[in-house]
């Protein structure tokens, strides 16, 4: 068999591929552009001369241009390489641009040993950059656009801290040269392809944002419930790492810098945030695997700082590659995702609506996080390349990823749970309200609006609650049958809308038992019995008789004895209401002459402490009542002074009939 035509064919293959391989002609082309796909010739090393168009590259070898030096046999090299073509320009062309595909890392562009633009920085003071789009273009000088062959040559450096991972030079075609408008509208479709591309990105960040904002302004609306705050927290970073990502589309960032920042939020400040909503939300308590998982937070922490550390010295490397710091990552934040899951799973059997509504959203949440970290360390492997670096469930008409799935129903399903929390405690607080009325309605009859008469008596009080129903009550309860009067003041145990339901309950008895007797035992047995009847149910309390000749009979019942002008009477202590059923309670028979008073008071008067926690105290109670304060005076003192609990001061002074009948 003659293989001499084989052999002449194929050598004439072979040389024109060696002369034409790096050499593009856009004088013969039809079209004001030229693709620049093909073959471009390579070296590793670096030498200004190579930027010259007298330089002979002749023995340099080629590499495809769509794709990067480590796929074509030269793996793990960084450092400085050049890559070198000719371009044969047509007459008469007078605005030149040459646009090139994403390369890494940073590079110079030269014709004929003109530079004519660069990305990022280079050596000696290199820098790595990355982002700004899909292609960057470069307008050729007039003087070199004017020339009809052209040599373009580009210097690029490869950052180490990428070189185990990447292979620098460009990895993608689409390398154009040919008329500069023309370029400009492919550079402007091509931009906006490239940010079509990423809408599912900015429409999540824009909700997360949203939803951000909205949370905020509930907790500010419930400052207890810090659930919103946190949910707030984590929308708040989650949108940054989502407008974070989408500004690489439009600026260049240094990678030392944007690198932490974005590791920052997306792995520490989002997990943070998860932590704590889901403690506030569910009640989660902090076990075991909760430790565990902040714990890993924290290693997370220290691995970022590792990494930010680089910036003050870039010659810092962790000797971590970027498939090993991703599998690192992942097995991290395990930890956390286990435990919110656990939770989830407990609460949800628990019958509790925010767990079941959370779970499968939640769970598909971490399992599109796991399905994603799988394929960036699989595509860096070379054992995949049709998911690449994430699962893409929608194509056309923008992409949609599985991750943006899970994270837009998460999103709906949170909102969902605030909102009806919102109103649910809006309700409650409704409810609240209806009952704070009718109990201030009903504490209205304790805390006599009106004095009523009491001849050869002059009655005093002032009542200042801490909160809107408060736990002190008084009654005066003059028996006109015998011309006695009954005084009964009290307080019960506990604040708010609790305290105001007891009173209540007591207002009943007491009004149902004075009606029949102004006997003070008797008054403070039947109190007595009704609150042992109710579980945990207890109030201090004092009845004092004084009858028209002013003997006066006092009992008490863990109350505050009262003051006999200036002087606490004596009396032995007891038990408050509600503790013992059937205790007899201490009982004091006295004189209580003409011009003498009495002055009853509830403990939020000594117990009044100032800005340095001082008490009111007793003594200084003693020093007023020297003073013949009146009840209105000695409350407001210790109001102005630092109220803490509800104040109640009442004052009873014998005084002759005709004076009880003028006041």
């Amino acid at each position: 068999m003659n293989l001499r035509p084989l052999a002449l064919l194929f050598f004439a293959l072979f040389a024109g591929a060696l002369l034409h391989a790096q050499e593009f002609d856009l004088a013969n082309s039809h079209s004001p552009v030229l693709s620049l796909d093909g073959l471009w010739r390579f070296h590793t090393g670096d030498d200004p001369a190579w930027s010259s168009a007298e330089f002979d590259d002749s023995t340099w070898e080629l590499l495809r241009s769509d794709e990067n030096w480590a796929e074509q046999g030269h793996v793990g090299y960084s450092g400085i390489a050049w890559y070198r073509f000719k371009v044969d320009l047509p007459a008469g062309m007078n605005k030149v641009s040459l646009s090139l595909p994403y390369i890494l890392t940073s590079y110079q562009v030269y014709a004929n040993g003109h530079l004519i633009g660069s990305f990022g920085t280079m050596p000696p003071h290199a820098v790595p950059f990355w982002g700004g789009g899909w292609f960057h273009s470069y307008l050729l000088p007039s003087a070199v656009g004017s020339q009809q062959n052209v040599e373009i040559a580009i210097r690029v450096w490869h950052w180490p801290g990428w070189s185990d991972d990447f292979g620098g030079g460009p990895s993608d075609g689409g390398a154009l040269i040919g008329d500069q408008d023309t370029i400009e509208r492919r550079d402007s479709v091509s931009s906006r392809a490239h940010h079509w591309d990423l809408s599912s990105t900015m429409i999540l960040a824009l909700l997360q944002t949203l939803a951000a904002i909205g949370a905020l302004s509930l907790f500010l609306l419930r400052r207890s419930e810090k659930e919103y705050l946190w949910f707030g927290l984590m929308m708040f970073v989650s949108a940054a790492v989502g407008w974070f990502t989408l500004s690489f589309a439009f600026n260049v960032w240094d990678v030392l810098v944007s690198g932490p920042v974005q590791d920052s939020l997306s792995l520490v400040g989002v997990s943070i945030a998860e932590a704590g909503f889901y403690v506030y939300l569910l009640k989660g308590r902090r076990t075991l695997l909760f430790k565990i998982a902040v714990a890993c937070i924290l290693l997370i922490l220290l691995y970022v700082s590792v990494q930010s550390y680089s910036i003050l010295d870039p010659t810092f490397q962790t000797g971590m590659s970027a498939n090993s710091a991703g599998l690192l990552e992942t097995v991290l934040q395990l930890p956390l995702d286990v435990w919110i899951l656990s939770l989830l799973f407990t609460r949800a059997r628990e019958n509790s609506l925010d767990a079941r509504l959370l779970l499968a959203p939640v769970a598909l949440q971490v399992l599109a996080q796991l399905f994603q970290g799988a394929a960036i360390i699989t595509y860096n492997l070379g054992l995949q390349d049709r998911l690449g670096y994430n699962i893409v469930l929608i194509y056309y008409p923008f992409h949609i990823e599985l991750l943006q799935v899970a994270d837009a129903l998460f999103l709906l399903a949170v909102l969902a749970i605030l909102i009806y929390r919102f109103t649910r405690t809006l309700n409650q607080e409704q409810q609240y309200e209806a009952e704070f009325v009718a109990a201030r309605s009903v504490q209205q009859l304790l805390i006599p609006a009106e004095r009523p008469e009491t001849p050869g008596l002059l009655v005093e009080s002032e009542y200042l609650p801490a909160r809107e129903v408060g736990g002190d009550f008084f009654q005066v309860i003059p028996h006109k049958s015998d011309g006695s009067t009954l005084i009964v003041i009290g307080d019960v145990a506990g604040k708010g809308l609790q305290a105001a339901m007891l009173v209540a309950h007591i207002a009943g008895v007491l009004l149902n038992e004075a009606s029949h007797s102004s006997d003070p035992e008797r008054i403070l047995g039947a109190l007595n019995s009704c609150l042992c009847e109710r579980n945990h149910a207890m109030a201090t309390c004092i009845a004092l008789c004084i009858a028209r000749g002013g003997s006066a009979v006092l009992v008490n019942a863990g109350h505050l004895p009262p003051y006999l002008n200036s002087a606490e009477l004596p009396m032995e202590g007891a038990l408050p209401l509600g503790a013992i059923a059937g205790m007899e309670f201490p009982v004091l028979r006295f004189q209580l002459n003409e011009g003498d008073s009495l002055t009853f008071m509830t403990d939020g008067i000594a117990e009044a402490k100032d800005t340095r926690g001082e008490l009111f105290g007793f003594e200084r109670v003693g020093e007023m009542l020297r003073t013949h304060v009146t009840a209105l005076e000695l409350a407001r003192a210790a109001q102005v002074f630092g109220q803490e609990d509800d104040i109640t001061v009442l004052t009873v002074s014998r005084v002759s009939t005709q004076r009880s009948l003028l006041n």
